[in-house]
């Protein structure tokens, strides 16, 4: 992907979060106070002159109440509304209706992409925008001998992964692995956690995000409550 491509990308990133900002009556100043990022990044990354890490888009969207696949939108081109697409039992009652017309099936050439200043790539893998959940592809570039990130991310949630292509360092609370081909991960979003190439090769990782519910479902989610608060430095 060319820079051409990323800053393209967070210039659609960065006026979502901006419009998002305002119709929560906050200021710039606020939201980097709650995300602990400067305010003169924050005005960047709305202007598409800059991007946000990992940890701090996950800061962004869990602060102003919005979901990281509505990130991932296509934009309409000006003067355009944007495009619905039919319900999924849409196909139960039109021949007409194709499974990608109806929000169905993606392919892999028109999947949204977002990459992260903090290096990794994410494609998101669904049509439509999900509710409550996300389901992405994510690209570590090769990294060799790189250190795990300054930064652990935590939010709301249950995580899930397996590793397509390459080794994956990856770390939940204080436990650490290398994840390989075919090894999959299962954790509680809320303890902090990182993940990591540092190898010569590209790594490929499929994961899939739910969100904590609101409806009284959340009892399912087991608590890392007790847990994280003891992690120093996270």
């Amino acid at each position: 992907m060319s820079q051409g491509d990323n800053d393209t990308e967070w210039a659609v990133v960065g006026e979502r979060i901006r419009l998002a900002r305002e119709s929560n009556g906050m200021s710039v100043r606020e939201l980097s106070r709650r995300v602990q990022v400067s305010a003169s990044h924050v005005s960047q990354v709305e202007r598409g002159l800059a991007s946000f890490s990992v940890r701090a888009l996950y800061n962004v969207v869990s602060e102003l109440g919005i979901s990281m696949d509505s990130l991932f939108e296509e934009t309409p081109a000006p003067g355009e509304e944007p495009a619905e697409l039919p319900a999924d039992d849409v196909v139960a009652t039109s021949p007409d209706t194709s499974l990608e017309e109806a929000g169905i099936v993606l392919r892999s050439t028109d999947r949204p992409t977002i990459s992260m200043s903090s290096g990794p790539r994410w494609e998101r893998l669904t049509a439509k925008p999900e509710t409550k959940a996300e389901f992405i592809e994510v690209i570590y570039a090769p990294a060799p001998g790189a250190e795990p990130p300054a930064d652990f991310i935590r939010h709301d949630g249950r995580e899930y992964g397996i590793i397509v292509r390459g080794r994956l360092n990856v770390q939940v609370g204080f436990g650490r692995s290398v994840l390989e081909v075919g090894d999959s991960i299962a954790f509680d979003s809320s303890i902090p956690h990182r993940f990591w190439n540092s190898e010569e090769a590209e790594v490929q990782a499929v994961w899939f995000v739910l969100d904590r519910l609101d409806d009284g479902t959340q009892e399912d989610f087991p608590s890392a409550a007790g847990t994280a608060t003891h992690l120093h430095g996270f």
